[in-house]
């Protein structure tokens, strides 16, 4: 029977350890050539779009897709519907508000295992929304995290997400320069949805990784063409979205020598290597793919029925029988 789970719901099911454990599982699967992914569909509707992307994940058993719409001044909205593949049936419909937030993050911190230096780290953050949170408590869940510091150009929303750090006793501060803090950072966070630059390559020191989630449509601009070329190594959650729908790497595309670009799942399952120097420059760039949301939704669901969470929706939809 299918069960509907609510914000509530998926924030009680999940922390982002258990996250980043279901994206280290799911892009493994990837890697193993279990999973079904296409590009994912993007339309214009009105003065807004809906986004829709599937997934069948073969070897664990899930199928599904995340659908998200963006209306003009009212905002976005997610949902996910996870199927099984052997029967066939809806087992779940949830929001994906913060599913999609939390796998972002999650995904991250398995690019970072594997691209960032090694030992504890002085980390940059560039924003103070949810997704910039979710990238800094990725990092703490790695336990990697020396010093940080944020920026964002309201000064109350960057005092806001130090503090709240701060309280879980992470050693955090606000800052109004980010390129001081940039300079001196091992990893460099950037969550910003901004049609103008906010992290400039040359910022960057030798060995540092950068972890860039903010784009997903043609007219952000969230790094500049030097982050890229500066990268010895580019990984993307998928190379499609990433080249297809983040402005800024739209924008640098031509610049970029291909052999310095893998997905992630290569990189996962070994085909690829990581970084290969202490000096050398990495970044991680992400869209998000529907191998994260149903990956990640598949271990919402698996909680959510231990700890009794969600509403009954019944024998739904209805089966027409073949």
């Amino acid at each position: 029977m299918a069960i509907l789970l609510t914000h509530a719901d998926v924030k009680s099911a999940i922390d982002m350890a258990g996250a980043i454990e279901a994206m280290e599982a799911g892009f493994a699967e990837e890697a193993a050539g279990f999973t079904t992914l296409p590009q994912r569909i993007n339309m214009k509707a009105g003065k807004g779009w809906l986004r829709v992307g599937p997934v069948a994940m073969e070897r664990s058993g899930w199928m599904g897709f995340k659908a998200m719409n963006l209306t003009a001044g009212k905002g976005v909205r997610y949902q996910v519907h996870l199927y099984a593949i052997e029967t066939g049936e809806l087992l779940a419909i949830m929001d994906a508000q913060h599913l999609t937030t939390l796998r972002t993050g999650a995904t991250s911190a398995v690019a970072t295992k594997r691209l960032a230096r090694h030992g504890t780290a002085e980390v940059a953050l560039l924003g103070a929304g949810p997704e910039a949170a979710a990238q800094m408590a990725a990092m703490v869940a790695l336990g990697i995290v020396k010093r940080a510091r944020v920026f964002s150009p309201t000064p109350a929303k960057r005092e806001a997400l130090a503090a709240s750090f701060a309280a879980d006793g992470v050693n955090i501060t606000a800052v109004d320069n980010p390129e001081t803090m940039v300079r001196e950072a091992d990893i460099v966070l950037a969550a910003v949805k901004s049609s103008s630059v906010a992290l400039h390559g040359e910022w960057l020191q030798p060995g540092a990784h950068v972890n860039s989630v903010g784009t997903a449509r043609p007219d952000q601009r969230e790094c500049d063409v030097a982050c890229f070329t500066r990268s010895a190594r580019i990984i993307v959650d998928t190379y499609e979205g990433v080249f297809g729908e983040a402005g800024d790497a739209v924008a640098a595309r031509d610049a970029i020598d291909p052999q310095r670009v893998a997905e992630l799942s290569a990189l996962v399952g070994g085909a690829v290597p990581g970084r290969q120097a202490e000096h050398e420059i990495t970044m991680f760039k992400s869209v998000g793919t529907g191998l994260q949301d149903i990956g990640l939704a598949a271990a919402i669901y698996a909680n959510a029925r231990t700890h009794g969470l969600g509403t009954d929706l019944g024998e739904f939809p209805y089966l027409k029988a073949n």
